[in-house]
């Protein structure tokens, strides 16, 4: 209970305090300045426990929603429990920050938490500048009474893990305003304070003290209407006067270094690919997910700059989420950053883990922020090399960025390196199957469990080096080396039967997860076929049927996709590999669903993705969830860029098709829109120098696209969609002299015309018309935090001699509605009803009794005559 004390007294002191401070004050001050509305902040109430990043290329502000947070400027954790309290003269005890917080705007810029008491408002106003070694708190007040700004924080000064080292201290410089931090050495400094502080705790010297660091800020009311409050935090490898340097120079530029990331973050939103689809939260998702992309590259003063795999609170520890840098993390991140366009940001991630590529061609795994002061690549730690498949990851990722950009410099600059990588990559192939091998020191899908015992291959190492050799053989026709493009060619087809032939169980009708050393195969059903998927792999007959038993609930939850089946006896929903969600592979089955034509059961993944980018951190997605419940792991980073990414490459590449290929001057656009859909608008399209704009619009018996170019003209393949079962095609093209060839191709789940067109500054509009034919889409599932799975899913969708036949699957005994868009049906068998209207048959799907998940055939035929 706060005790009410004598105001006049209190009140006379503060403004004593207050007074005594003025002078020193005057001489740093930051006059406020108004802060942009940003057209994706994301606002709400503040949310206790929830994590909360912002993020420069140099710094991290790694905390909670309240408030509280822990410093970071590469390679250094500064402090923890950085926090604010406040004091009034109407109060003996302190008022806590967090208990006050109220309201949080998360800008990409800029992050603002408002404390609100009846007394007082503050805005906590945080901005990680982008390119300076520290961070800027920027308190905006308003106040009747006086009020003091009580301002805390644990002195940590240690390296990244794992790094370490000793003899540090802490100590307040009344003539900074500011806590030194540093050690026996002064070669690590850092100074946290503010010119508007008065008094400080004091600490034993030469040591760090077990009780926070305090200072105090007594608010001038008069100047708090016209100036922020500075909380400055400055830190290097440096000499101290250095430091104090970056320091002054935050202080006294703080509106320059805002305008700077506001400028930054604006230039990125508007020259990166946009999308304005009917799904306003899809949209704000995307645009989200290009910001935490940009957030992954991180410099580090003594290695350099790259990507890193994602951020959290280190707690007690040094380990900030996965903030250091990881090989095969960047390579995924970079397939949805070409897409998009953030191309400087690839390349600068390509040429960093070139820069530490081991002498016989391995790439690095992992490379600590405390790297440069480590024994990191020698083989003293076991991370640095530690996976088997992030060496033919970067492969194909050098691959993909040339493939969109085309830069052709880049190309020659990392030529020597791939050769080397490729040069590694065979020597792990022992049995000449063409496939690379697991082994010590060489992990791929699994680093932990039951399910890695034994492994000699995994799918998901072989599925990405047969994709790396596809790439090599592309890369190296390019670089004049016909014989290298020609053997990793026949490399490849090796490797392919391989995968499509030894990992292929007729029984189970999936394919495997492993082959073991003993010769014979773990026949789990995981989630790891769907990365051959994602590449086009897998020969079709069993691609469906492997991709008909992931679009189960027993791995397809509502929220994603599990590693492990449900129903192997090494299932368990809070493991890290043995069944919990990962956003990551639900991107690789979203992607593998598209590419194999089946949209209904990709879709509800990439809206999963969608939701929950907003449902835990604001504009973030956790590294992984609970296979039981929608509800990250506890040990789960909650900023995870490997997650992010999926978004970004379900949509590119699965809902729209997206294949660029910058060199040749082309593009092919598949576009598989939800039928419930009637638009979507594409703006920046980025294939070599070319910026494409596209728009599609459809409606039961009509697809129409328009396609314009900024920059030189590109060919366009165009491939249209079109229901399964339509008929009557009919297709124009304006202006007509645009219209190429073209082909209609009919498959399991649909038909698609394919037509080869000319896109220039003059839009090109190609329209197509059929009769009758139906699409599917399948019912929405509102997530909700800690709900468990009971969603419809969709196995297959497809037409048959005497109308069409949707397989289902959901929970025993509950009825689910289904929409199918096109001509009026009736239905022929199966637990369902029918009613249409405005071109909609709505199924009422009532499942057969039973236990926990069932599933059902529904037969339909056509109401009418053809």
């Amino acid at each position: 209970m706060l005790r009410l004390v004598n105001y006049v007294g209190a009140t006379l002191l503060m403004q004593l305090a207050t007074a005594a401070t003025v002078t020193a004050q005057l001489a740093s001050t930051v006059p406020k300045f108004t802060i942009a509305s940003s057209p994706i902040t994301l606002e709400g109430d503040v949310r206790p426990q929830q994590y909360l990043g912002v993020l420069g290329r140099s710094a991290a502000w790694l905390g909670r929603e309240t408030g509280e947070a822990e410093l970071w400027v590469h390679p250094l954790k500064l402090a923890s429990d950085f926090r604010l309290a406040f004091r009034i003269p109407d109060y003996v005890d302190v008022i806590h920050a967090r208990d006050v917080a109220r309201t949080l705007e998360v800008r990409p810029e800029l992050t603002t938490v408002t404390y609100s008491h009846a007394t007082f408002t503050v805005r906590q106003h945080i901005l990680a500048p982008l390119n300076e070694p520290g961070l800027l708190i920027l308190l905006e007040v308003d106040t009747f009474r006086p009020l003091e700004v009580v301002v805390s924080f644990k002195t940590a000064l240690q390296y990244a893990w794992p790094g370490a080292f000793g003899g540090q201290y802490a100590f307040w410089d009344e003539n900074a305003k500011a806590f030194v931090l540093s050690e026996s050495l002064r070669q690590r400094n850092a100074f946290i304070g503010s010119p508007w502080a008065s008094t400080a705790s004091t600490h034993p010297a030469h040591a760090l003290p077990d009780a926070p660091n305090t200072f105090i800020i007594p608010v001038d009311t008069l100047r708090a209407r016209h100036e922020f409050i500075p909380i400055v935090v400055a830190a290097g490898i440096a000499p101290r006067d250095s430091v104090s340097a970056v320091y002054d120079r935050l202080v006294d530029n703080a509106e320059l270094f805002y305008r700077e990331k506001l400028d930054h973050v604006t230039r990125l939103l508007q020259s990166t690919t946009a999308i304005d689809s009917p799904n306003d939260l899809l949209d704000l998702a995307f645009d989200w997910s290009k910001i935490n992309l940009d957030e992954s590259l991180t410099c580090n003063p003594d290695l350099g700059c790259g990507l890193v795999a994602g951020w959290g609170p280190s707690g007690t520890s040094t380990r900030p989420g996965f903030g250091w840098f990881f090989g095969g993390d960047a390579a995924i991140n970079s397939f949805a950053m070409d897409a998009t366009g953030l191309w400087p940001e690839v390349a600068q991630g390509l040429r960093f883990l070139a820069a530490y590529q081991r002498s016989d061609g391995k790439i690095p795994h992992e490379i600590s922020q405390a790297a440069g002061h480590l024994p990191w690549f020698d083989g003293t730690f076991p991370y640095t090399y530690y996976h088997l498949d992030t060496t033919p990851f970067w492969i194909v990722a050098v691959w993909r960025y040339w493939k969109a950009s085309g830069d052709q410099d880049l190309l020659r600059e990392l030529w020597p390196a791939v050769r080397r990588a490729y040069s590694w990559c065979l020597t792990r192939d022992t049995d000449g199957d063409g496939l690379i091998e697991n082994g010590p020191e060489n992990l791929g899908a699994i680093e932990i469990g039951e399910l890695g015992v034994g492994i000699h291959q995994d799918i998901y190492v072989a599925a990405v080096w047969v994709e790396a050799l596809g790439a090599l053989a592309e890369l190296a026709a390019s670089q004049s080396d016909e014989a290298l493009s020609q053997e990793a060619d026949r490399l490849r087809q090796r490797a392919s039967r391989s995968i499509n032939e030894d990992y292929w169980r007729e029984r189970e009708g999936h394919h495997a997860f492993g082959i073991l050393t003993s010769g014979g195969t773990n026949n789990n059903l995981t989630v790891w076929p769907a990365a051959a998927a994602a590449f086009s792999l897998l020969t079709p007959a069993r691609a469906e049927s492997t991709l008909t038993k992931l679009a189960a609930d027993s791995i397809t939850a509502d929220w994603g996709a599990r590693i492990l089946s449900t129903g192997s006896p090494l299932y368990d929903p809070m493991h890290y590999n043995n069944g919990a969600v990962w956003p990551f592979v639900t991107g690789f089955v979203t992607w593998g669903q598209y590419n194999y034509r089946r949209p209904w059961a990709g879709f509800p993944l990439l809206d999963a993705l969608t939701q929950m980018t907003f449902d835990w951190a604001r504009g973030r997605h956790p590294e992984l969830l609970s296979g039981r419940y929608y509800r990250p792991l506890d040990t789960a980073v909650p900023q995870q860029f490997f997650a992010t990414s999926m978004l970004l490459s379900s949509v590119m590449y699965g809902v729209l098709g997206w294949h660029p290929d910058g060199p040749g001057r082309h593009v092919r656009l598949a576009p598989q829109l939800p039928p419930g859909w009637d638009r979507i608008a594409v703006t920046n399209l980025r294939v070599g120098r070319s910026r494409l704009d596209a728009s599609f619009e459809q409606a039961v018996g009509s697809f129409t696209a328009e396609l314009s170019t900024q920059g030189p003209p590109v060919s366009v393949e165009l491939v249209v969609p079109i229901p399964s079962g339509a008929r009557d095609f009919a297709m124009s093209v304006e202006p007509a002299e645009e219209q190429g060839h073209g082909s209609l191709r009919g498959g399991p789940h649909d038909q698609r015309y394919t037509i080869s067109l000319q896109a220039s500054a003059t839009p090109v509009r190609v329209e197509a018309n059929w009769s009758g034919g139906l699409s599917v889409e399948p019912p929405a599932v509102r997530l909700a935090p800690g709900q468990e799975s009971h969603g419809l899913r969709v196995l297959d969708f497809r037409s048959t001699d005497t109308g069409w036949r949707i397989h289902l699957e959901g929970d025993a005994a509950q009825h689910y509605t289904v929409r199918l868009y096109g001509e009026p049906v009736r239905v022929s068998s199966g637990p369902a009803t029918s009613d249409f209207a405005d071109n909609v048959n709505v199924l009422d799907v009532g499942l057969p009794s039973g236990q926990g998940r069932v599933v059902a055939m529904v037969n339909l035929a056509r109401a009418r005559p053809q």
